[in-house]
């Protein structure tokens, strides 16, 4: 039995997804029912069994691992030296939007897109500026505005994009050809551009390629 074959009843243990009433489903969060992998289990096991809790940064080995990681399923690898750790894709946003925009800036989304986005421009004295994705009823589908897009990230105040990718709530994985004309377009107007992709992982089909990390690689920028 694996761990993706067990139903594992979670109500009582002060979880905030199971805190529905009887009958309802939990059908507004990202958490999953399924057990921590055993090698994680142990590895945690034997940190409190050590008993010691003290300050500790992640050593080289926890780098090289994402990067691992990252050749072997997107046949890329990031350079260890270009990451940072943080406790959570949110406080990697906030920090972004901090460092690379100033405040009264605007930061350009792509709504409906996850909520804490907002939080984490607005609280930091930034403007949300969304181009709304336009839903298609008959296709059952959304699809970007580029003609909207491009008006908002010219807005001189426009200083940042948030990209989602793939794009929570609508579960969308954005094309090579998307995510090129979103890079060219924010290369244009001088726009940082911030890819939250901590979804890429769950998608249905052949694994990406390197096809997908070479499309973004020739506009990169620094500010």
């Amino acid at each position: 039995m694996s761990a993706f074959d067990q139903i594992i009843d979670r109500s009582g243990t002060d979880s905030i997804k199971w805190a529905v009433k009887p009958g309802e489903l939990p059908m507004w969060i990202a958490d999953m029912d399924f057990k921590t992998a055993p090698a994680i289990i142990d590895a945690m096991q034997q940190k409190v069994q050590f008993g010691v809790f003290g300050y500790e940064e992640p050593p080289a080995a926890y780098f090289k691992a994402v990067a691992d990681w990252y050749e072997s399923q997107h046949g890329a690898r990031p350079d260890p030296s270009w990451m940072w750790y943080c406790t959570g894709v949110i406080p990697a946003v906030s920090s972004v939007v901090r460092r690379v925009s100033h405040p009264g800036d605007n930061v350009v989304v792509q709504a409906p897109v996850y909520n804490m986005f907002y939080h984490s421009i607005e609280n930091n004295g930034r403007h949300t500026l969304s181009s709304d994705l336009v839903y298609d009823a008959a296709a059952g589908t959304y699809h970007i505005d580029f003609a909207d897009l491009e008006q908002k990230l010219a807005e001189p105040l426009s200083t940042l994009m948030i990209l989602c990718n793939p794009h929570n709530p609508i579960g969308k994985a954005w094309s090579k050809a998307t995510l090129t004309r979103i890079a060219e377009l924010c290369l244009k107007h001088h726009v940082v551009l911030l890819s939250d992709e901590i979804h890429g992982d769950l998608v249905f089909g052949a694994r990406p390629t390197r096809r997908f990390s070479r499309c973004l690689k020739p506009f990169a920028t620094t500010r």
